[in-house]
């Protein structure tokens, strides 16, 4: 049985990671809006499936405790 991590979408146990992409790119959307300083842009980890192309970001656990107390972002019911 393998114990690599899989793809959620095809099941692929071929996943890349980077670690600590900002999230306000010069011409992007601002993907944690209110979870950054002002001169530094929240941080993600990005996992990319190179076998179907899906990617996932992860907030890093700076951005994630400042979710908890921003009144930007609410709960989801």
């Amino acid at each position: 049985m393998s114990t690599r991590p899989t793809c959620p979408e095809c099941k692929g146990e071929h996943l890349r990671r980077t670690r600590g992409v900002g999230t306000r790119g010069g011409h992007g959307p601002d993907l944690l809006p209110g979870l950054h300083g002002f001169w530094r842009s929240a941080k993600v980890d990005v996992v990319l499936c190179t076998d179907c192309g899906l990617v996932r970001y992860y907030a890093d656990l700076e951005a994630r405790a400042k979710a908890k107390q921003s009144k930007r972002w609410t709960g989801v019911r």
